[in-house]
């Protein structure tokens, strides 16, 4: 690379390029409203991403060459034409993947490095793939989904290395993402709907089970499950030979879940460890309460008492006696979903989280060393 080209990496404007081979709906967000907020962001991701069309009418889209590992030739020439061309100064990639392929890719430029840490995940110091991406010395900053990961990741950065910033949910998605045709099975006008969104097949710690031997204890005729996600073939058979057999539904996988909470009464997330799951910000947007583990991360979202209640984790009983409480008081439900919601709102907005990396971005390039902030939006 000529010398003149690094100058202009070194004097570029407040440029970001956002890695990410498919984007949630939250980062969507951030990206279109770090571009109304100045900033010369470009989002490289696939054609198949959600909000595509967004993307291009905002002018800000780059269709990703396909990447699935984290050395890839291609991706990474891709990488470093598009850092030199667009006078990148940030790159911001929130998956293990994108990270790894952004850091070969800027070898000797000068562009400084944001990634992202979303699971309790242990990392391994002496496993090496770890070095490639999350602890390689040259990421400036890690933004930490919740305080359990933030407080976790101070074993590898300094306070100052790190950002909490919650994903910002805005419950106008719920409705955006909604399946008109959803299948939903037959139930009993006075049925009280418990409901669970989870991927867990392959990974006990969502603790599926748990919940399936709480329902078989709940005793009542009148308590339905609806299970949407995936699952082990040994949990199906879990349910099916209990006395709960007949109201437990498994409904699949589905990328809109919005019709199917409408119709739920409790929200519940059985983890033994989560993130800040999406599905719990989801039933909050649809005034539902939520019962979780008193575990890091949803207790973030989740206030015990105020709006769903928490059990003790892998307690079977502990998740039964949550049930049945909400169940038996539909009053208690109503006011617990109403507060969750107006809490969803007033803490985890996306226009707060936007706000924080906008500030992030501004502490790794100061306006004292960036020609303008053009906005890419024109």
């Amino acid at each position: 690379m000529s010398n003149s080209s690094v100058s202009g990496l070194q004097n570029s404007r407040l440029s970001v390029l956002f890695i990410k081979r498919n984007l949630d709906q939250a980062e969507l967000a951030l990206v279109l409203a770090l571009a109304a907020k100045g900033v010369h962001i470009k989002v490289l991701t696939a054609a198949t991403s959600v909000g595509v069309d967004k993307l291009r009418r905002a002018g800000i889209f780059i269709e990703s060459h396909p990447y699935t590992t984290k050395l890839n030739l291609k991706f990474i020439r891709q990488l470093r034409k598009i850092v030199v061309a667009e006078q990148i100064g940030i790159i911001h990639a929130p998956d293990g993947r994108s990270l790894a392929n952004a850091l070969w890719a800027t070898y000797g430029l000068p562009v400084k490095i944001v990634g992202y840490r979303g699971t309790l995940a242990k990392i391994r110091r002496l496993d090496l793939s770890y070095w490639l991406s999350i602890l390689h010395p040259r990421v400036d900053r890690v933004i930490c989904v919740n305080t359990a990961i933030y407080e976790y990741m101070h074993k590898f950065y300094p306070p100052e290395r790190l950002l909490l910033d919650y994903k910002g949910y805005d419950p106008a998605w719920s409705t955006e993402l909604a399946l008109p045709d959803a299948d939903l099975p037959e139930l009993p006008d006075d049925a009280v709907v418990v409901i669970c969104v989870a991927d867990a097949k392959g990974r006990p710690h969502k603790g599926v089970n748990l919940l399936l031997e709480a329902m078989h204890r709940t005793g009542r005729e009148d308590i339905h499950l609806l299970y949407v996600g995936t699952y082990d073939q040994a949990s199906r058979r879990l349910a099916e030979r209990g006395p709960a057999a007949s109201r437990i539904h498994f409904l699949g996988f589905h990328r809109g879940i919005a019709k199917f909470l409408q119709r739920a009464d409790i929200y519940v997330l059985p983890s033994r460890r989560d993130g800040l799951p999406r599905a719990v910000k989801e039933a909050m947007a649809e005034s539902l309460p939520i019962i979780c583990a008193e575990i890091p991360g949803p207790t973030d979202l989740v206030v015990n008492g105020q709006t769903g209640l928490w059990f003790e984790p892998g307690s079977v009983s502990s998740l039964t006696r949550a049930i049945l409480t909400l169940s038996d008081d539909a009053d208690l439900r109503r006011r617990m979903g109403t507060k969750g919601k107006e809490r969803l709102i007033r803490n985890f907005s996306p226009t707060a989280s936007a706000d924080k990396v906008l500030a992030l971005y501004h502490e790794l390039l100061p306006s004292d060393d960036l020609v303008g902030t053009e906005s890419s939006c024109g």
